[in-house]
């Protein structure tokens, strides 16, 4: 029998090992989810809204207000500079604002497959209109060019866009976070089987008095006053703590001031003290 319990009781610590570091693996890449977020932000911030960068060969899509209530293609024209830019537009067509209803125009800007780098701009202008929008366009011979002059420092040094790098992230950080809560409820369920409740919070209430809090593992035959054994996660005693009372299936007790307790540390639910 205390074979089978030594046993039990070097499962549960290599479980909680493991779930440790899965659980620290996990915060590591959701630190990482987050940088990588910050680092897409911080593009987005430092990238101007008109600006448009194209790979040679590709195609983005542009669109803009319309002044006309009723326009037709003729009314619109756009205008490169300096005027045999490699890129090429064209209107697709115009349609309702999806805010508050406003004329819009819709249209795609092609770079040619043999653009090289460069920067140039597109104005597109409708008829009768001294102004008219401007867009800047960054032009990239390849991927390679467009990643070395992004500002973000994922898409530089690692080729991937950052939100992309960002979900990727945070989708293995919850994988490894679902796993390790797996890893907990098997623990917790053979630390019930060995008599023992976990303590999951801490708190100094009185100058000499701290109180902890664990649960009570279903027991209903726990009464104020009643002397239970406190112990470290390796299972070594560091005191006796007092019932002080249970409700609602968790168990409050009161040890001296100075004894190393923290969540984490267990109570023996075995004990029969008085």
């Amino acid at each position: 029998m205390k074979q089978q319990t030594d046993s039990a009781w070097s499962l549960w610590q290599n479980r909680r090992r493991r779930q440790s570091l899965v659980g620290k693996i996990s915060a590591f890449f959701f630190l990482c989810a987050a940088l990588a977020l910050l680092d897409g932000l911080q593009t987005l911030v430092r990238t101007d809204a008109s600006e448009i960068w194209l790979i040679a060969g590709n195609s983005e899509g542009v669109s803009g207000a319309c002044p006309f209530q009723n326009p037709v293609q003729s009314d619109i024209e756009a205008t490169f500079m300096p005027k045999d830019a490699p890129v090429s537009f064209e209107l697709e067509g115009f349609f309702s604002g999806y805010l508050i209803g406003n004329g819009m125009w819709r249209g795609t800007v092609s770079a040619s497959s043999n653009a090289t780098t460069q920067d140039c701009s597109l104005t597109v202008s409708f008829r009768g209109m001294t102004e008219g929008q401007r867009f800047r366009l960054r032009l990239f011979a390849s991927p390679e060019d467009r990643e070395h002059a992004s500002p973000s420092f994922i898409l530089r040094f690692f080729g991937l866009e950052p939100f992309i790098a960002a979900a990727f992230l945070a989708g293995t950080a919850f994988l490894f976070g679902f796993v390790s809560f797996l890893l907990g409820r098997a623990n917790l369920s053979l630390l019930q089987d060995l008599g023992h409740a976990e303590v999951f919070r801490t708190a100094s209430v009185e100058p000499e008095e701290v109180r902890l809090w664990c649960s009570a593992n279903g027991r209903t035959d726990l009464r104020p006053g009643q002397i239970l054994s406190v112990l470290n996660g390796s299972g070594e005693s560091l005191c006796e703590g007092v019932v002080k009372h249970v409700e609602k299936n968790v168990l409050c007790l009161s040890v001296p001031v100075g004894i190393p307790v923290h969540p984490g540390c267990l109570v023996d639910l075995s004990d029969r003290g008085k």
